[in-house]
């Protein structure tokens, strides 16, 4: 990442959450005794397909409105993917960090695909430069669900659809299950240690400020170890049930109506 830009990271998350009151400064080990990770802050500025009403079954000539199962309506309020909680809750915080990180996001999406870059008043194409490291199927994957977001919305941080800010983190081991394919996991702040240990590769990545990993983190057990200082984490995913929409728009495809 560019100095400039890297420079700026911990300041503008600072000014987006009007000061650093939510951050802590961890001392470098646990209190004695203590062995489980003290709680951190995490906002989830995701989309979800999760829990869906599926129309496999239903009939393609008659409208959802009027399907009925039993004396039971077709829920339509779920047919489509949808915001998390977090997103209505904190928009106003949301719309700060996509303003605030613009070309943060901008440049990271110009690292892993084809991308023109907006920033510093004009407009200019990147090279894919991890193009050996992503798999272009995988970042094609990615990229159709951001294309496919329902209202015509934009994803601010393709070719993922979902942005996680954690604050104070340092997690226990864990695989995040319902991530499709890779995630994309970038450090910020003023600290040292805090490594992401990736178990079944037996890798520790020393990330620091602007540094960020990708990785796949349904199939690959992981944390970060004690840091000293004050740090947080952006984390870019997309849900994996998404699978079932960019195919067949949760089974309503074949309907007249959709």
């Amino acid at each position: 990442m560019p100095k400039g830009m890297k420079d700026l990271l911990f300041p503008s998350l600072i000014a987006c959450l009007d000061g650093p009151d939510l951050f802590t400064a961890r001392p470098s080990s646990l209190p004695a005794g203590e062995n489980t990770p003290p709680p951190f802050d995490c906002l989830h500025f995701s989309w979800y397909n999760r829990y869906t009403t599926k129309g496999n079954d239903a009939p393609s000539n008659v409208h959802p409105y009027e399907l009925r199962l039993g004396n039971s309506r077709t829920n339509t309020w779920q047919m489509l993917p949808y915001p998390s909680r977090d997103m209505a809750e904190y928009g106003q915080l949301f719309d700060r960090l996509t303003e605030a990180f613009r070309d943060v996001f901008a440049w990271i999406g110009s690292m892993v695909g084809p991308f023109t870059f907006y920033g510093a008043g004009a407009a200019y194409d990147v090279p894919r430069k991890l193009q050996v490291h992503l798999p272009e199927a995988e970042y094609e994957a990615l990229a159709q669900v951001a294309e496919s977001l329902p209202g015509n919305a934009v994803s601010a941080v393709e070719p993922f659809v979902s942005l996680v800010v954690n604050i104070n983190v340092r997690t226990e081991a864990h695989r995040d299950q319902f991530d499709k394919n890779l995630c994309l996991a970038l450090a910020i702040g003023d600290f040292s240690g805090g490594g992401l240990v990736l178990h079944e590769q037996g890798l520790v990545l020393e990330l620091q400020n602007g540094d960020f990993a990708v990785f796949r983190s349904s199939e690959t057990t992981h944390f970060n170890l004690n840091y000293v200082g004050r740090q947080a984490t952006f984390v870019m995913q997309t849900d994996a049930e998404f699978d079932k929409w960019t195919g067949e728009r949760n089974g309503w495809g074949h309907s007249d109506y959709l």
